[in-house]
């Protein structure tokens, strides 16, 4: 008996390290290639400030990154003050497992203002204090826009939905989910579109994509 309370103390004691670990903790352990170059220093100034300015930029053009965080999400939005018009949105959720440890989920997407694109999608578990990536949680990376529209369009429709913007969001309305949107730029796709988002919610082991 004595035995079977020290076991279940054990994987109590590993469940609340693993949920307690932090989504700035988390954010520290992001590689450098997918955080867009943010060092650790960088990643800190971020925390603190809630703003990183690039070095290197200059009176025409400079890079800047603003940052907010909730419990457990995270988004960066990289910037031009001046310049390029262009912008660039990370996002970074945990999400609990049954067996108490952490996955987590990235999403990337950007372009113009008006005219933007997912760019990337990754799922990682989140052990020993690293990210490692773990491709089998249900998400696809990319869905294409045609999958948004009413059936029986022509293929000359579907071969233009290209042009509509997609992103993840990674925090919608619904508890445990993520959702994969699509925004029309002009009232005359509006009219194609048969559904606006896909849903997928975390049962714990995976995402499971939703029927409504």
């Amino acid at each position: 008996m004595k035995k079977q309370l020290l076991t279940l103390l054990f994987f109590f004691t590993l469940t609340v390290l693993s949920f307690g670990q932090s989504i700035e903790e988390i954010f520290k352990a992001l590689p450098l290639a997918y955080a867009n170059e943010l060092t650790l220093e960088a990643k800190d100034s971020l925390i603190q400030n809630g703003t990183y300015t690039f070095p290197g930029g200059d009176e025409v053009e400079s890079l800047k990154c603003d940052y907010t965080s909730e419990k457990d999400f995270i988004r960066m939005i990289y910037s031009f003050p001046s310049g390029q018009s262009g912008i660039l949105i990370i996002e970074l959720r945990k999400f609990e497992k049954i067996d108490g440890s952490l996955a987590v989920v990235y999403a990337k997407f950007g372009g113009a203002r008006r005219a933007y694109e997912q760019h990337t999608l990754l799922t990682f578990d989140y052990q020993d204090s690293s990210l490692r990536l773990n491709e089998n949680l249900g998400l696809p990376e990319t869905i294409e826009p045609y999958q948004f529209l009413k059936d029986n369009l022509p293929d000359s429709v579907k071969t233009e939905s290209r042009n509509l913007n997609t992103s993840y969001n990674l925090v919608p309305e619904e508890a445990n989910s993520v959702e994969y949107l699509v925004n029309p730029e002009t009232n005359q796709s509006e009219e194609l579109i048969k559904t606006d988002r896909f849903l997928f919610t975390w049962n714990g082991v995976r995402f499971e994509k939703s029927e409504k």
